[in-house]
């Protein structure tokens, strides 16, 4: 049940229905769920059905207890009752025993706190960690009983894959430890699992792949949520930075592993495209040269809006047309300029050695080419000041 549900006997698959909402699939998952302990009409009764369904006469137990046998007859299972009533429970037959994967996941995850040894514990842990593939029955996820359900065996989960993860890291064994934290942010990949990834590769000596981690996961963020790092997955970048070494080399080694190399390895052209984090380090330095230097800098905040001026509701469509902007942007601008996306609907840009009169100049520029490419309802709006203006303000 965990992950997907599926049935098998004998080693072929089984299937129930059309699909997986059904009363009678649900009443089987319940009743399978809860194992030898079994469960009441009453909380069937109240858990399939709403007040306006229990009102009605036809909407009763027995109908569905007869769909299940008529079910696995169907698929020429062997003719039985499956669901038996023992008392005032009902609970799984006893002629047709299940092997359900919510049950061998709580019992290794209870075998594991009795477990003597940490190598039994650790064997324990890894099985359940193994056992479990996803969220509980994805396709009705928003029944109220099954998200209740589903929270409950996360928290067993999280504590299965901490016990693990710290288990391995205290042996060394970085390798495991990446897998199981791999594994877990596939499966949660809003709950921060990257950074133990981070933490594993860092361990190996992988900065490289530490990065691709990073820049991965604050992609995701960006394109599926809109938001810009955490602090904690800005924390990661600084240490991936921190431990980032390179072999020993001359000169010549040094000077091309610094040259800009585009994906056709020819230097890129237009306006440089860096991460968030690498923004916030080329603004500072700029920041600090600005007397020295003499230059003049802008800070720009390009946001997409609709027609109306308003935010873009549609998330794929915002998606397109910030990754449209994106290109606008650089093509747009010289080399010297430099730009991030900030939000799923907004870039910054650092125009150096431009002048007041030339921003709203230079924002035309992106917002014609931009309309060339999506057409006249493509809105754009830009907000802009001068890093000398940012410093005195917060001072």
């Amino acid at each position: 049940m965990m992950g997907e549900f599926s049935v098998r006997h004998n080693g072929q698959k089984v299937v129930l229905g059309r699909n997986n909402t059904l009363k009678y699939i649900q009443l089987l998952q319940l009743v399978w769920l809860h194992g030898d302990q079994g469960v009441t009409r009453d909380y069937l009764m109240r858990t399939l059905y709403d007040r306006e369904e229990l009102s009605n006469s036809g909407n009763s137990l027995n109908n569905l207890l007869y769909q299940v046998r008529q079910r696995m007859a169907k698929e020429q299972l062997p003719k039985g009752n499956y669901i038996s009533r023992k008392g005032s429970m009902f609970i799984t037959d006893e002629n047709f025993p299940v092997r359900v994967d919510v049950l061998e996941f709580e019992r290794l995850l209870q075998d594991a706190g009795e477990a003597e040894t940490e190598e039994e514990k650790y064997r324990c842990y890894y099985e359940a960690f193994d056992l479990y593939q996803g969220e509980l029955l994805p396709s009705i996820s928003t029944e109220m009983w099954v998200m209740m359900e589903s929270l409950r065996l996360k928290e067993l989960y999280v504590e299965c894959v901490d016990w693990l993860g710290e288990y391995c890291r205290n042996c060394n064994d970085y390798d495991t430890m990446y897998y199981v934290y791999t594994r877990a942010a596939g499966i949660y990949p809003y709950d921060d699992w990257q950074i133990c990834q981070i933490d594993s590769l860092l361990a190996m000596g992988d900065a490289k792949r530490a990065n691709q981690v990073y820049n991965d996961t604050v992609q995701r963020y960006m394109d599926e949520m809109g938001i810009p790092p955490s602090d904690e997955m800005m924390k990661c970048y600084e240490r991936i930075s921190r431990e980032s070494q390179h072999m020993p080399g001359g000169m010549n080694e040094v000077r091309k592993s610094l040259l800009e190399q585009g994906d056709s390895g020819v230097p890129d052209t237009g306006a440089y495209h860096c991460a968030y984090l690498s923004f916030v380090d080329v603004y500072r330095t700029l920041s600090r040269n600005m007397e020295r230097s003499g230059n003049s800098i802008f800070l720009m905040l390009c946001t997409l809006v609709d027609y109306e001026g308003k935010m873009i509701r549609n998330p794929e469509k915002l998606k397109e047309r910030a990754k449209v902007l994106g290109d606008v942007i650089q093509y747009s601008l010289r080399k010297g300029d430099v730009y991030t996306q900030y939000h799923a609907a907004q870039y910054l840009i650092l125009l150096i050695g431009a002048k007041q009169e030339e921003c709203e100049i230079i924002f035309r520029r992106i917002q014609r080419n931009l309309r060339e490419r999506e057409g006249n309802r493509a809105g754009l709006q830009y907000m802009v000041s001068s890093l000398a203006e940012i410093e005195n303000a917060v001072r």
